[in-house]
């Protein structure tokens, strides 16, 4: 869910021919992460359908689609969540945006109340004394979901012009809730799956705090690839005019 957010957050749209309704933020106002933050908020609507203008779409927010998410800390922590559908990713907020046209950095706040998602799991985790295993249906939701992210941004040269593209993308999640239904687990075996899910929930804070760091590599690589794609079609100057 961070990836078109932080590409409008950072660019404020990118297009070779940028439409009218994109508000375009100047290089030189005084209050340049405000007018960011407002092109982000006015364009919500397009981005929750991913139909930017008539010939330009991206993944649509709602509902989200992520493909996989590998996770490997060892051989007591294992994770792949694959074919994720994730909706509530348009009701996203943007706070404390830092925007630095010198250095290209862009550092701002997410919050999101609320995301529920679906999918498959794959994973073999050790949370306390017990040991997780299994594979399978997973659902679930999460609220109160805070992110810190900060975008590095490089400047290049194509066909005479310059452009700009996202050399390094940092992100920090806090999730301050979490409910799961992981089917399977303990291989079919219904009364451990129970057992194991009502740990799970249980303990959800350390079952989230094992999950996070990495699921924060997984999409902050994941979304500058993205972002870069998308980005590569304007200059500099048509992004950001004087």
């Amino acid at each position: 869910m961070l990836a078109v957010v932080v590409l409008f957050a950072c660019l404020g749209g990118s297009f070779s021919a940028i439409p009218p309704y994109i508000k375009v933020c100047s290089r030189n106002d005084p209050e340049l992460s405000r007018c960011i933050i407002e092109s982000v908020n006015d364009l919500k609507p397009r981005l929750a359908t991913g139909k930017i203008s008539g010939d330009f779409q991206i993944p649509p927010l709602e509902p989200l689609a992520l493909s996989t998410v590998n996770m490997d800390r060892g051989a007591e922590f294992k994770a792949t969540f694959s074919d994720l559908i994730v909706s509530g990713a348009s009701k996203f907020r943007i706070d404390n945006l830092q925007a630095n046209l010198e250095t290209l950095i862009f550092d701002f706040n997410i919050f999101l109340p609320k995301l529920t998602f679906k999918g498959k799991y794959d994973l073999k985790i050790k949370l306390l004394f017990l040991n997780v295993a299994g594979a399978g249906d997973l659902t679930g939701q999460t609220e109160n979901i805070y992110a810190r992210v900060k975008v590095v941004c490089e400047k290049y040269i194509k066909n005479g012009k310059e452009y700009i593209r996202v050399k390094k993308q940092l992100v920090r999640i806090q999730i301050e809730n979490g409910q799961f239904d992981l089917k399977d687990l303990f291989r079919k075996d219904p009364v451990l799956s129970q057992v194991g899910n009502q740990f799970i929930n249980e303990n959800s804070r350390l079952f989230l705090d094992e999950l996070t760091p990495g699921l924060e590599r997984s999409l902050a690589e994941t979304f500058r690839k993205m972002a870069n794609e998308i980005i590569q079609h304007s200059s500099f100057e048509e992004l950001y005019p004087v």
